[in-house]
């Protein structure tokens, strides 16, 4: 089994940054957490994880794990376990991802603008788990070396290789994640979510929906879902599936965005506002085939005329990056 453990700031969602989940080391607050990658290594992005830790260079899988060539850019099913400084003298596992790709080299992953995802691990997000706060009991002492031969490494990766590593710690860490029963962090949008309802019965298809925008309004995307899946639950309507497209886009997940829209279309027509968040999703993820689509249609609704020659630079555009980046999504 291949293992890799990192060193990242303490947090206690790795969702972004909010003033209810700020990074911290070793107990203090970072003050400017604005290369604080990291704080996204558990967000959901389309079905995907990427986590980032800060290497200060390149991975070199190929001295650190057997069998591989030299100069290798990747490798598949790894076990990246994530740790995070309690305080000066003890680490804690904070989560874990099983059958991840690890990268040599940073992968800066573009958006939009100046926006990129950067990351050295992917896995599925299905398969990445984030414990609790109250739920990370796996102390891990810390060492000042960085080849210790008990504790966590000072350095940010680092991979157990010495006999007492090999012998009793990695058992030890793979003892507790295969035996832990209690709960985890669900930041998956999965079925659990996507079915999920809220605890309070109203009386109406109206009242669900006003309840679902005032959720929604607040930022609380998960807390919407539910009232629209139930106010989708009392008769189909545009302003439940509609509320819903939405809140999967906002927590990227463009697939059931574009899917969910697609259906909408289907029964009520299109208009720009459906369209339009069907072109970004399609964007986002380099659905080459639906992106120009609804690029050209966007234009259409909207009055643009659109030009062949603008419309074959967006498709090489967005094709060049499909060619590119096309393997991280």
């Amino acid at each position: 089994m291949n293992i890799i453990f990192c060193n990242i700031s303490w947090m206690k969602e790795y969702n972004g940054v909010s003033e209810l989940d700020q990074p911290k080391h070793a107990g203090l607050v970072i003050k400017d957490p604005s290369d604080i990658f990291e704080k996204d290594n558990f967000s959901d992005f389309n079905g995907k994880c990427y986590g980032y830790v800060r290497s200060g260079g390149s991975i070199l899988l190929d001295k650190h794990f057997r069998g591989l060539p030299q100069g290798v850019k990747s490798l598949q099913g790894v076990t990246v376990v994530w740790c995070a400084a309690l305080n000066e003298e003890e680490s804690r596992i904070v989560g874990w991802y099983h059958d991840a790709t690890v990268y040599r080299d940073m992968v800066s992953l573009p958006l939009y603008e100046d926006d990129y995802i950067n990351f050295s691990f992917m896995a599925d997000s299905k398969n990445c788990y984030l414990l609790p706060e109250e739920e990370r009991t796996f102390a891990i002492r810390r060492s000042k070396s960085s080849t210790p031969q008990k504790g966590a490494s000072k350095s940010n990766i680092w991979y157990a290789k010495s006999e007492y590593g090999r012998t009793e710690f990695i058992p030890r860490v793979m003892e507790f994640i295969d035996g832990y029963r209690g709960e985890f962090v669900h930041f998956q949008v999965d079925e659990r979510l996507m079915t999920s309802m809220p605890e309070d019965t109203l009386e109406s298809h109206e009242q669900y929906i006003a309840k679902a925008e005032d959720s929604y309004a607040e930022g609380s995307l998960r807390e919407a879902i539910k009232y629209y899946n139930a106010a989708a639950g009392m008769g189909e309507s545009y302003e439940a599936s509609l509320g819903l497209a939405k809140c999967y886009y906002e927590l990227n997940a463009f697939s059931h965005t574009v899917k969910l829209v697609e259906s909408i279309m289907d029964v009520h027509g299109e208009n720009k506002e459906l369209v339009e968040l069907a072109f970004i999703s399609s964007d986002f993820i380099l659905d080459v085939e639906r992106a120009a689509r609804y690029f050209r249609r966007l234009n259409e609704l909207e009055g643009t005329e659109l030009t062949d020659r603008e419309y074959y630079d967006y498709l090489n555009e967005i094709t060049d990056l499909r060619k590119t980046y096309g393997q991280y999504l």
